[in-house]
């Protein structure tokens, strides 16, 4: 048996500094720890730096809205009740107010709250018709997902200048769409 630093050696790692950790140096254990701590707060700075404040008017939608109420729920359109609140497939006018933790979007008279933390919120609370919402960054762009009964609908913004881009995924019983919205600020 060997004595080194007045323990007893069983031929396992030593005990001394990092190395118990199971590398040679503590210098690959440290910089995977710096870099674990680093990369997560950076992508968080570059994120929610958009501003999706403002009245949006459309102006160009693409593949158009066929003709009728809500599309005739036709190609994932969503008619009846729903046909006229945050499920429209093309909203002529949209009212988004942002702030640093929730963005309020309001089509017609219907409003939708989005929490920016990822966490889902009921409208109203525990009923199981509420409007479920909630939101995301990715990168520069916001992602707002709702689901209300069996309409689900995801929305992805992004903004440049007076232009707002939203790419509006929608399901209804089954059917589905995909149209890029294009919105000009009005103020």
């Amino acid at each position: 048996m060997t004595k080194s630093c007045g323990h007893r050696s069983s031929g396992a790692l030593r005990t001394r500094g990092l190395r118990t950790w199971g590398t040679p140096s503590g210098v690959p254990v440290l910089l995977l720890i710096a870099v674990c701590v680093l990369i997560p707060s950076a992508r968080g700075t570059a994120q929610g730096s958009a501003n999706f404040s403002g009245m949006w008017k459309l102006t160009k939608t693409d593949p158009p809205v066929a003709a009728g109420r809500g599309g005739g729920g036709r190609g994932g359109g969503i008619s009846g009740p729903y046909a006229e609140t945050t499920f429209n497939q093309a909203p002529e006018t949209i009212a988004i107010t942002q702030s640093g933790s929730d963005v309020t979007v309001q089509i017609g008279s219907a409003k939708a709250v989005f929490t920016l933390d990822g966490r889902t919120m009921s409208t109203p609370p525990g009923d199981v018709l509420a409007l479920k919402t909630r939101a995301h960054w990715d990168g520069a762009a916001l992602h707002l997902h709702y689901k209300q009964g069996m309409n689900w609908g995801r929305d992805i913004l992004s903004v440049s200048g007076g232009t707002l881009t939203l790419v509006r995924d929608l399901e209804s019983g089954g059917a589905s769409t995909t149209r890029t919205l294009t919105y000009s600020k009005t103020s």
